[in-house]
């Protein structure tokens, strides 16, 4: 591995966005289903429950991923787990795309998730060992940027490429993709030697003794379904609704273009209103964006949509900085990892079955406005985290 430790964050920039591209690749893999499955539904025959039960594959292979990095990382290390998690994700879209069978075709979809899941806790090592200690926050800020630019590039990637070819293309060259940029990264050795390190018993019993972690798995959940859950079925939804598929992509990115400029806000916002504040300020906004997505007119939708992704962004920031208040450090970062996961399940899994099965039934707003209502009851979690935190003890404040 290079050292890059000791020197300032510009002279690692070239390592650290070609670690922030692997991510961005890590993301569109996901991502770029969603914009695609109009054209995957018409392909295959599918409902709107059976779309988002491809979602449910992915996000319990992702779950199962994040949850096995500790294991494989300590048998190997943070450099070829970061390797094998772009190979393995390059493999899993090329079978995806090369798939008549429908059976085959689910099987690698959930290949892929648990290839994208190895990724995140043994990228984030990656970042913390190129860049010094001091510039972590701004290295990690940099990698960040991946996830929303990924919402913006899917829908315009999805729509380029369907022009002259069909759905699977987008796979085969996102498959293709990471196997390149799988391969470079571990012949550059960018990656740390470091192996990772499974928790033990006696950690996980204090962490799953505490109400404050169920209510972080909980918070997860109900932000991942804001976010990712409501992004892949916002296409289809639009499209039943009468828009047409390239205008409904169009806006989608429109969107997520948004947010990507909000989330520099959001941790400024975090600081300046306090993280307990800005959370209680998204579940309200986004619950109520929510309701009111499942209730307009057609020609409201796509404000609304606008609206939502820019307020889905205030909960990261806020709520891990959150966390850094309500767990010790010994527990904090085995506390995401476990948190993480159960929410994605929840969200990148139940959420688009949920409104996909309501979209079968002809009540699309109504599993929009439903999930609005579960985003205000997760008006009930800061006052949990606040507690965990002792914030409520008398002399405390936020």
């Amino acid at each position: 591995m290079q050292e890059h430790q000791d020197q300032p964050l510009a002279a690692v920039l070239p390592a650290l966005f070609f670690v922030t591209g692997l991510f961005l690749l890590n993301f569109l893999s996901r991502t770029s289903l969603a914009p695609l499955l109009p054209a995957v539904e018409a392909d295959l025959g599918l409902g709107h429950a059976g779309s988002g039960r491809l979602y449910l594959l992915v996000g319990g292979g992702n779950a199962l991923g994040l949850l096995c990095n500790s294991f494989i990382s300590s048998l190997l290390n943070h450099r070829r787990t970061v390797a094998l998690s772009a190979l393995a994700a390059g493999l899993a879209l090329l079978a995806a795309a090369a798939s008549t069978d429908m059976l085959l075709f689910r099987l690698a979809l959930f290949g892929l998730g648990l290839a994208t899941g190895l990724y995140l806790p043994s990228g984030i090592a990656t970042v913390t060992a190129l860049a010094r200690p001091q510039d972590w926050g701004k290295a990690l800020a940099v990698h960040e940027i991946a996830p929303n630019l990924s919402y913006t590039l899917a829908p315009l990637l999805a729509e380029a490429v369907l022009q002259a070819f069909s759905w699977r293309a987008v796979l085969v060259l996102l498959g293709l993709l990471q196997l390149a940029a799988g391969a470079l990264f571990l012949l550059r050795r960018l990656g740390p030697d470091q192996h990772g390190h499974p928790p033990s018993a006696a950690a996980l019993r204090r962490l799953l003794t505490r109400p404050a972690f169920w209510a972080t798995a909980c918070a997860f959940g109900l932000a991942i379904g804001a976010s990712f859950g409501v992004y892949t079925m916002s296409t289809l939804y639009l499209v039943t609704s009468g828009m047409a598929r390239t205008r409904a992509n169009e806006f989608l990115s429109l969107a997520r273009f948004a947010a990507l400029f909000a989330a520099l806000i959001a941790g400024w916002l975090t600081d300046r209103l306090g993280a307990f504040f800005t959370l209680r300020g998204y579940f309200l906004g986004v619950g109520l964006a929510l309701l009111a997505l499942g209730l307009a007119p057609a020609w409201a939708l796509p404000g609304l949509l606008v609206l939502q992704a820019l307020l889905s962004v205030l909960f990261f920031p806020a709520c891990f900085a959150a966390l850094a208040q309500v767990f010790p450090r010994e527990l904090r970062s085995l506390a995401v990892s476990l948190a993480v996961p159960l929410g994605m399940l929840t969200g990148l899994g139940g959420v688009p079955v949920a409104l996909g099965a309501c979209g079968d039934a002809g009540l699309f707003g109504l599993g929009f406005g439903l999930l609005g209502l579960a985003l205000l009851a997760g008006l009930a979690l800061p006052p949990v985290f606040r507690a965990a935190a002792g914030l409520d003890a008398p002399g405390k404040s936020a």
